[in-house]
């Protein structure tokens, strides 16, 4: 089975539509520090990894030289000298910790430099032209012959990649996809591995208008529950490509949004994805980082890496396992409180069941974390808000709140629907969550207070107690914001008001522990980077509070919460 970790490359062609480039960029020089992959691949490789996925929009000048396209250019002679010399370097080192290096890359893009020297709208540069076709057919192949040690390539053909004309069956999508990578992938490197993201194109498509010559494996990456982890069972989408594509041609790819900054400790969860891409048959998985723009560092000062602070969850997802550390004794802090750790892992579940039940579009725009939702007008994330709570559906990010019953099964009803006419016996409504929830946080409270006051010594053992309270503290938080919107339905403000003040409480209360974190954190949100901190949060909550003193409940686009980095 492929198990394959994300790395981040720093590298930054260009300023539109980039995945938070600049700033990786801009502190790169981790990039070159041979210690740092060493000890990530040494990490990995006792975790149970056999694949590296180094993953960025669009590396290839800073990996290859592309003669017939100086105006791709965008270092110097002497920096792409050294770019290149380090990922031979790093490749190389991946395979000799029995890593298989493999690149990602989008599709379709041009460096600025590129796109100013021929006239090129960036609002225009992702079309399918004819020189899309040529300049990526190009650096697919100056790629794979420049470096024979990549076991092969994850290629992306984006939403954008889209044109009015496209007929059912044969997509640009489709077709861009099977000459410019494709057909070039098979041309320098035959034996090369080739994955192929299809969250946003059609399966049918995919599969019956892409293939590789003499019947090659092809291979497509898709999403398992989109940019959520909430659940052991897969999104319909996934289900959908493992029927048109056979499971055995098929990848799960996990982005986890919903934990960020803080660990995860859904140790149940992985196993039961695993147990899944067994029980289909599927290839295997890549899966992000928690906090893909931090990596390879953490925001949690208590660690520098996160391959260090995730040891356990990441050894559960390789396979190592959760008893097999535990047998051989490590890691020490988890052997010697093992009591603690149902308490934390209920503290990941709120996150999940948050995440589910207001799954919004499934994307990353729904951020329990920071109570915020980002729509696609291009503005900063803004609170979720009691008044958002009670009409989702005029809110076009939650348009997918079927979610719930498509994962698990099960229906689910909404707080409107649940003022309007209760929850029916066989469906999950308000009275079924904030139960839940009060359970879980009761679980993560304790566990986290009795972990933050260990007198065992380990020095691991209070940072992961702090995210366990912190998550509880949030779920918490939620059982009053979820009490304060039915109260506010009913007409009953004076009692909602009550809520909504203990609800900032609380949330005041995690900013108040959880200061161990770097400010301000670096989160995905759509295709860019939202800028965060707790009291960017506790800011529109009091707006929001203050509003409603005065009888104004709002809809949450009046309370901005922090910065947005990147172009949607």
């Amino acid at each position: 089975m492929l198990r394959a970790f994300w790395t981040w490359l720093p590298f930054a062609s260009g300023t539109y539509r980039a995945f938070d480039e600049p700033f990786a960029y801009a502190h790169n020089r981790w990039f070159f520090d041979k210690s740092i992959w060493q000890r990530m691949f040494r990490t990995m490789n006792s975790c149970g990894f056999n694949a590296v996925v180094f993953a960025n929009t669009h590396p290839f000048p800073f990996m290859v030289d592309l003669p017939a396209y100086p105006d791709a250019r965008v270092i110097s002679e002497e920096d792409l000298r050294g770019y290149q010399q380090m990922c031979h370097w790093i490749f190389e080192t991946a395979i000799e910790y029995d890593m298989a290096p493999f690149l990602l890359f989008f599709s379709i893009y041009f460096p600025v430099p590129m796109l100013e020297s021929r006239g090129i709208d960036p609002a225009e540069a992702s079309k399918p032209t004819d020189l899309a076709f040529e300049y990526t057919h190009y650096c697919v192949r100056e790629l794979l012959a420049t470096y024979p040690e990549l076991a092969g390539v994850f290629a992306d053909a984006s939403e954008a990649v889209y044109q009015p004309t496209d007929l059912p069956g044969y997509s640009s999508r489709t077709r861009f996809l099977q000459q410019a990578v494709v057909d070039s992938v098979d041309a320098v490197r035959p034996d090369a591995a080739l994955y192929l993201r299809g969250w946003c194109g059609s399966a049918k498509d995919f599969v019956s208008g892409i293939k590789r010559r003499a019947g090659r494996p092809l291979v497509f990456s898709v999403k398992y529950t989109y940019e959520h982890l909430v659940d052991p069972n897969p999104d319909p989408v996934f289900r959908e490509w493992v029927e048109f594509a056979g499971a055995p041609n098929v990848a799960a790819e996990l982005w986890i949004s919903n934990f960020e900054p803080w660990t995860s400790f859904s140790y149940d969860t992985a196993e039961g994805i695993l147990d899944n891409l067994k029980d289909l048959g599927c290839v295997g998985f890549s899966i992000h980082p928690l906090s893909l723009y931090e990596w390879p560092r953490t925001s949690d000062t208590g660690f520098r890496y996160q391959f260090q602070r995730d040891l356990v969850w990441y050894s559960v997802w390789g396979g190592a396992g959760f008893d097999r550390l535990l047998n051989q004794g490590q890691p020490k802090w988890l052997l010697r409180n093992q009591k603690l750790i149902h308490g934390f892992q209920a503290a990941s579940r709120i996150m999940e069941l948050l995440a589910l039940y207001f799954a919004g579009d499934k994307q990353n725009q729904w951020h329990p974390q920071f109570c915020s939702i980002r729509d696609y007008d291009g503005a900063p994330p803004h609170l979720f808000s009691i008044e958002d709570m009670l009409h989702l559906d005029d809110q076009p990010v939650f348009n997918g709140r079927d979610w719930w019953h498509e994962i698990t099964g099960d229906k689910v009803v909404h707080l409107a629907e649940y003022v309007e006419s209760g929850t029916p016996g066989d469906a999950y409504g308000p009275e079924e969550l904030i139960e839940e929830l009060t359970d879980l946080a009761e679980q993560a409270v304790s566990a986290g207070e009795t972990g933050m006051r260990s007198a065992s010594g380990e020095k691991e053992l209070p940072s992961f107690a702090r995210d366990a309270f912190c998550m509880g503290r949030l779920g918490e938080f939620y059982v009053e914001r979820l009490r304060a919107a039915l109260a506010h339905a009913r007409g009953e403000d004076a009692e909602a008001l009550e809520h909504m003040s203990r609800a900032l409480g609380l949330y005041r209360d995690i900013r108040s522990v959880d200061r161990f974190h770097r400010a301000p954190f670096r989160v995905i949100t759509g295709r860019c980077a939202l800028i965060c901190d707790w009291i960017d949060v506790i800011h529109a909550l009091e707006s929001e509070y203050e509003d409603a003193s005065k009888g104004e409940f709002k809809l949450g686009i009046n309370y901005p919460i922090g910065a947005l980095e990147g172009v949607p």
